[in-house]
């Protein structure tokens, strides 16, 4: 064997190894941050016993559990493993005690004395059952009132592993809900600062690693290139107007840093969105091309009801992957729907027919649609309230709460980082102005 130990570590290598470690911790505590501001409803949850990770764990545990088992069957029993899960229940239970209330940990330290179960031990004194009933008290204390018929139902248990497993799962579910509580707690306080503070440790983040909005400046360089190639008049709230809009429009790719932790929000606009569009243009085709028959608001919002519903499964991308599976179902509510005759095989065909025009993403009834709900979105982002658009009167609802989800993250995320898209602009205004003196 070698005795070369090897080159020395670079102390460069070591501050950028420290820095590295720092920014993942400056993400972690902006990414919980803004969750926690963008999620009301934002909670800590056990994981999935049934993904890969979870079948591990179930492993691993149960050849510990085993080990136990064997440990205590043995005459005398061996106490090893079981004095190693009562030391960590006790740190559990020390930190589940708040701060202030000193005299439930000093109750627990002294009751809980390791080496004194050592000792008992040695003489077969010890009393599993009796440590067993002092924990499960003192989580009964601890514990939020749901988990009082979990925790009591340890003490029917007579198998010593089973209570050391049902003690860490009850243990697992009261570090959980203390995580949770600390969760909701923070969240009026972080919501009062909550632009100022993302902006900060995005700052933080971005002098550790300039290079932090690359991706950033490609996605609003490739904008203003756009808006300038179709003659459109480019300014910075255009700019960013129209920069957003693509996110809900098409698969910006790389995702900018500045919404990348809400790429799943604008996904799910972007869908719903879709959905709504599709809708409004399902009914516009049905009604214009059937007929009077077709015109009430009833049959409107039963077709409204039945896209969404369909498209109510997050595998499903846009409408025209289930174009089918929708027109079978509208023709179901147009035979519901014209109730003086039977519908004919050849306009079950026709109906079909209009409906496949969906089927393309340039369909101009579609196109012109969801043209008028960008301009809407658009305006809103602009601070211009107008009415909903024409062809959205029975959607109406629907396109204003898809708006209002759209408007709330863009407005929440250009005042965290309106000064960084302020530079951004700015170094491609010099940019064109200086590429037009040089030409």
């Amino acid at each position: 064997m070698s005795d070369n130990p090897g080159p020395p570590k670079s102390p460069i290598s070591g501050e950028r190894s420290a820095a590295a470690s720092s920014d993942l911790d400056e993400q972690s505590r902006l990414q919980l941050a803004h969750e926690l501001c963008m999620n009301e409803n934002l909670e800590m949850s056990m994981p999935d016993p049934n993904s890969i990770v979870g079948h591990v764990k179930q492993i691993v545990h149960r050849a510990f559990w085993d080990s136990v088992r064997a440990g205590l069957q043995q005459s005398p029993p061996d106490f090893e493993h079981s004095l190693r899960l009562i030391a960590e229940i006790k740190g559990i239970l020390l930190d589940l005690v708040p701060a202030q209330v000193q005299r439930a940990k000093d109750q627990i330290n002294e009751v809980m004395d390791i080496e004194l179960y050592k000792q008992q031990i040695e003489n077969e004194t010890f009393n599993l059952q009796g440590v067993v009933k002092f924990v499960v008290e003192l989580m009964l204390g601890l514990c939020a009132p749901a988990r009082d018929t979990t925790i009591r139902s340890i003490l029917s248990q007579s198998d010593p592993v089973e209570v050391f497993r049902e003690v860490f799962g009850a243990l697992d579910l009261m570090r959980l809900d203390m995580a949770n509580y600390q969760l909701r707690s923070l969240r009026p306080a972080l919501l009062a600062n909550s632009v100022q503070y993302e902006q900060d440790k995005f700052r933080s983040l971005l002098a550790n690693n300039p290079a932090t909005l690359d991706k950033t400046k490609m996605w609003l360089a490739s904008t203003d290139e756009r808006m300038r190639a179709s003659g459109q008049p480019v300014s910075p709230s255009t700019l960013l107007n129209n920069a957003f809009i693509r996110v809900i429009q098409e698969e910006v790719d790389p995702i900018p840093e500045t919404i990348a932790m809400d790429i799943s929000r604008f996904i799910t606009i972007a869908r719903e969105l879709s959905a709504v569009v599709f809708s409004a243009a399902t009914i516009l085709v049905l009604q214009t091309g059937v007929g009077p028959a077709l015109q009430q608001d009833s049959f409107a919002n039963k077709v409204r009801v039945t896209v969404y519903q369909l498209c109510s499964d997050e595998l499903i991308s846009h409408p025209r992957d289930i174009l089918p599976n929708i027109t079978e179902k509208l023709i179901d509510i147009v035979r519901e729907t014209i109730t003086a005759r039977p519908l004919r095989d050849e306009e079950c065909q026709n109906i079909r027919g209009m409906l496949s025009g969906l089927q393309s993403p340039s369909n101009p009834v579609y196109c012109l649609l969801w043209e008028r709900a960008k301009q809407f979105f658009t305006s809103l982002c602009s601070g211009v309230v107008g009415p909903v658009p024409a062809g959205f009167s029975v959607c109406s609802a629907d396109v204003q709460g898809v708006a209002s989800k759209y408007t709330h993250l863009v407005s929440y995320n250009r005042g965290v980082f309106g000064p960084f898209y302020a530079d951004i602009i700015s170094e491609i205004t010099s940019s064109q102005q200086a590429a037009i003196s040089a030409s």
